[in-house]
């Protein structure tokens, strides 16, 4: 098995009003998200995927993340007040640990057949990240705590 990864990069805000310190005030990163496939090399085109090919399969992902407010907005003074924007779910709260897990479960079933995700690395600053292995989110899965309802409801 040979892992090949990539960086897709996208800015989006988020609240996290359960968070003591100032992150529970509107605020935004510069989002870097690196996908990391596991598989075999084809031995016809020399690759476990084309990098080209994994860009256009992340492309509708990242677009639905870029410059849009991640969760929901629960302050009445913000003037756009929409109950979410980047297809996240309604009352979904915006860690990097609740992203990263959202971002698994639409992943999940992009890949197939062909080589899998085998680890997702959200970095939301230089020096903050999480990371998710295919490994822990099928486990995870399998216990029955796969979903993000459940994930989310634990913070």
């Amino acid at each position: 098995m040979i892992e090949i990864t990539k960086q897709f990069k996208f800015s989006a805000s988020h609240i996290l009003p359960k968070h003591p310190g100032k992150c529970r005030l509107l605020h935004g990163h510069n989002w870097v998200l690196e996908v990391t496939l596991s598989g075999e090399v084809d031995p016809d085109s020399g690759f476990v995927m084309d990098y080209a090919e994994l860009s256009e399969i992340m492309e509708p992902l990242i677009i639905s993340l870029d410059h849009h407010h991640l969760g929901t907005w629960d302050h009445d003074w913000l003037p756009y007040n929409q109950e979410w924007d980047a297809g996240t779910p309604e009352g979904f709260y915006p860690s990097s640990e609740n992203l990263v897990l959202w971002i698994a479960e639409r992943l999940s079933a992009c890949y197939e057949p062909g080589p899998k995700w085998s680890k997702l690395v959200l970095h939301e600053t230089d020096t903050c990240s999480c990371m998710l292995t295919r490994e822990e989110y099928d486990r995870t899965a399998r216990n029955g705590r796969g979903n993000l309802e459940q994930a989310q409801s634990s913070r």
